[in-house]
């Protein structure tokens, strides 16, 4: 968050010495299987076949569904991709689907169970007339030696299974840190006095909405839509997160004060190795320097974007060489 530059009365608690308990990390067998099993799906031949439809094909189908005679919002889909068996759809759909070659049209109906997670539709009877397009037969291979071979890099399964295991292992202690990171922020936080300016208060909520969107968005969904279902406003959703959005602009400007007591400051050229590495993340020809733009990125907000990241990234370094981690 970009903190306002006017006056914030700020009275930082102490940050040195935070002690935070260290969670123990394990990785599960259920963990590697699950890994595995993902593996190994990804891999699976896929093979049209001109048989009925079983538990476990591949199949595309064109679909509408209906409520008493008027068909429901998102209750038409052409060429649907879905797997029999994996329980995606209400439950039964997948069921009337067992049975039917490529080509063939069904109609049923279901009733919708009264706790489903959509109340637009919970406890209704509703209509379905479906085409079953393709059928397609998984070949998922055995797990075994041959299969971690096929991987590339693999001698045996326990080379591999090791592999997945270090993986997983690695994504815990990444997580693990960031957990630590934010309990050491919100103690400090707590134990600091900070007058919050409304304002500060108000622009992080607009951040909020809209990292919300944005999740919203990438589901597919129109947020519009998504506020009518779940029957609330961006205004209420907005009150319902004033607390956090508090908690974020506290932390955020003692991340600020921490920077300034400590004198803590990338360099230049920090800040343009960390600009060019994201440059070429997004397939941006690299700054080289620091131009004004490049392509429809404007480099002046980019560039301050990016010495912020790096100025938390260094109080956050000192937090967790003063903390207390047992």
């Amino acid at each position: 968050m970009t903190i306002d530059k006017k006056e914030i009365t700020i009275e930082l608690g102490n940050y040195k010495g935070i002690e935070v308990k260290k969670h123990k990390l394990k990785v599960e067998e259920k963990e590697i299987d699950h890994s595995l099993d993902y593996l190994q799906k990804s891999r699976a031949k896929i093979i049209t076949i001109n048989s009925p439809a079983q538990k476990g094909n591949r199949t595309e189908i064109d679909f509408e569904v209906r409520s008493g005679g008027v068909q429901i919002e998102n209750g038409l889909s052409k060429n649907h991709p879905l797997i029999l068996g994996e329980g995606h759809f209400l439950p039964g759909f997948e069921d009337n689907l067992e049975g039917m070659k490529a080509g063939e049209e069904k109609e049923f109906s279901l009733k919708v169970p009264a706790d489903w997670g959509d109340k637009r539709i919970a406890d209704k009877n509703l209509d379905f007339k479906v085409k079953i397009n393709i059928v397609q037969e998984r070949q998922i291979p055995e797990i075994n030696d041959e299969f971690a071979k096929s991987l590339g890099k693999f001698d045996s399964i326990s080379a591999l299974k090791e592999n997945i295991k270090q993986g997983l292992m690695q994504e815990k202690e990444i997580f693990e840190k960031q957990r630590i990171r934010i309990e050491i922020i919100e103690k400090v936080a707590e134990n600091s006095k900070i007058e919050v300016p409304e304002e500060l208060v108000e622009k992080e909520l607009e951040n909020m909405v809209n990292e919300f969107k944005m999740s919203v968005d990438q589901f597919g969904m129109d947020f519009e839509t998504y506020l009518t279902q779940i029957k609330a406003t961006a205004e209420e959703l907005k009150k319902g997160w004033k607390d956090q959005a508090v908690k974020r602009v506290k932390i955020g400007l003692c991340l600020k004060a921490i920077a300034d007591k400590e004198k803590i400051a990338p360099t230049t050229q920090e800040i343009e190795e960390r600009m060019n590495q994201e440059l070429m993340r997004l397939k941006v020809p690299p700054a080289g320097g620091i131009p004004t733009e490049v392509g429809n990125i404007d480099l002046v907000a980019f560039k301050e974007y990016t010495e912020n990241i790096l100025i938390n990234e260094k109080v956050f370094e000192l937090l967790e060489q003063e903390a207390k981690i047992i």
